[in-house]
């Protein structure tokens, strides 16, 4: 399985998080010991010449090589072996002229000689040597210390100032990234509430901007970005629905006056053509107006309603119509009301609009039955044909018919009784009726207690 480069921003952080400290623990013990071998190094070498010097002192005052007579601080330095010191006084050939007990085994050769004083590492031995002159004889002085000795704890503290050096890096390294998940953390859930917040904003929401107040000046951008782009929806709703308002207002009334005015034509099967388009466009702006009204109705206007109030209103408002397409129409309603959070004319709407469906759809004589559910439904079963669509949400969407052949209904219908639905927070069942037909149903939660 190919492994491939993480897209949480977190596994990202703490991916390099991870890496950096795993060079981090290698790198820092080579670099700090390096540095204090070079430290100790120096010192050592100070050490060791500020011992040669003190010897070279005493064969100076000695005025003879065979004669050193040390203090005895040194001459106990260099008389046992626990601290590994030994000295040596080399002539100008390398003959050894004097040195300590001790000095046997120190590779003195390998030192060089020069006219300033010199050191050199060879083995576990670090060695010196300072040129003096006694009168006209030139001579070189050479400490030596052996670092294996007991005596001898530079390295021993090197090794232990590392090791506890380690145990408290190691801890500090891995709190880092324990406390960094905990604010990126903090970090994308602050992003989070802001998604979630765009995800709730909607049609009827667009008044409702994205907070980004706790967010990084990185992520500000897109938020302020975001908001501007709500904003010129807000105002293309608004626009929309103000040119809808207008549109309706405008062909109103000369609809009206041309409808009275069909009335007056004398040929029989034209002015029942003309009247049944004029019709058709009526009918057209008064669902267009419909739209415009359930597009501009915020959460904040649902109250309590009746349903059954709803039934017998909108059912008394359609009679005359009803009466007119010969469609018989029944209802069956509880005697209690049925209260649900809602718009009253909005629900009136879309019940009127199932009512349009169902005439329009089947034939003359066919019944219609009205039932409110107490569970919060307003149900529409008619005895036509019944539905042939497979797809059925194709039947709730805007200008879409599913017989292309009709001209009375520009097939914004149902997609009202939707977005109607929509607001509620409701949903919308189609399907077909016990006996045959089409039932369609529309279930709006219940108000609260």
């Amino acid at each position: 399985m190919k492994i491939g480069w993480p897209r949480s921003l977190i596994a990202r952080i703490l991916l390099l998080e991870g890496g950096a400290i795993l060079l981090v623990l290698v790198l820092i013990p080579l670099l700090t010991g390096s540095v204090l071998h070079r430290t100790k190094a120096v010192y050592q070498k100070e050490l060791l010449v500020s011992q040669a010097q003190a010897i070279a002192a005493e064969v100076t005052v000695a005025a003879s090589p065979g004669r050193v007579l040390l203090p005895p601080a040194l001459e106990a330095l260099y008389a046992g072996t626990y601290d590994g010191r030994a000295f040596a006084i080399l002539g100008a050939s390398g003959r050894r002229v004097m040195a300590s007990p001790h000095a046997g085994d120190v590779p003195w050769r390998v030192v060089p000689r020069g006219r300033a004083p010199q050191a050199v590492k060879r083995g576990s031995y670090v060695m010196v040597s300072v040129p003096v002159r006694v009168g006209a004889t030139p001579l070189w002085i050479l400490v030596s210390q052996d670092e294996t000795r007991p005596g001898a704890i530079t390295d021993d503290i090197t090794r232990s100032f590392l090791t506890r050096y380690l145990a408290v890096l190691l801890p500090i390294l891995l709190l880092l990234p324990l406390v960094n998940s905990v604010l990126i953390a903090l970090l994308v859930r602050t992003v989070r509430t802001v998604s979630a917040s765009a995800a709730a904003i909607g049609p009827r929401s667009l008044h409702v901007r994205l907070p980004d107040a706790g967010l990084p000046t990185e992520v500000r951008p897109l938020v302020e970005a975001t908001n501007g782009l709500i904003e010129r929806l807000e105002q293309s709703f608004a626009a929309q629905a103000e040119f809808v308002g207008n549109v309706v207002h405008e062909l109103r009334t000369p609809l009206a006056t041309l409808r009275i005015q069909l009335d007056s034509v004398g040929d029989d099967r034209l002015r029942t053509a003309l009247l049944a388009q004029t019709d058709r466009v009526s009918h057209v702006v008064s669902q267009l107006h419909d739209l415009a009204r359930a597009d501009a109705i915020l959460g904040e206007d649902l109250l309590a309603v009746d349903l059954v109030a709803v039934a017998h209103e909108t059912l008394s408002e359609a009679a005359a119509k009803m009466l007119a397409s010969q469609h018989p129409v029944t209802l069956d309603a509880p005697a209690e009301p049925v209260w649900v959070r809602g718009n009253r004319v909005l629900l009136t709407i879309a019940l009127s609009n199932f009512l349009t469906n169902a005439v329009r759809h089947t034939p003359a004589g066919t019944s219609i039955e009205i039932a409110v559910d107490p569970a919060g439904a307003l149900i529409v079963t008619d005895h036509g044909p019944g539905i042939t669509v497979m797809d059925r949400s194709l039947l709730t969407q805007r200008f879409w018919r599913a017989d292309h052949k009709r001209s009375d209904s520009a097939g914004i219908g149902l997609s009202i009784v939707q977005r109607i639905v929509d607001l509620h927070d409701g949903h919308l069942d189609i399907g077909d009726g016990p006996g045959g037909g089409a039932r369609f149903a529309m279930v709006i939660p219940l108000a609260a207690g």
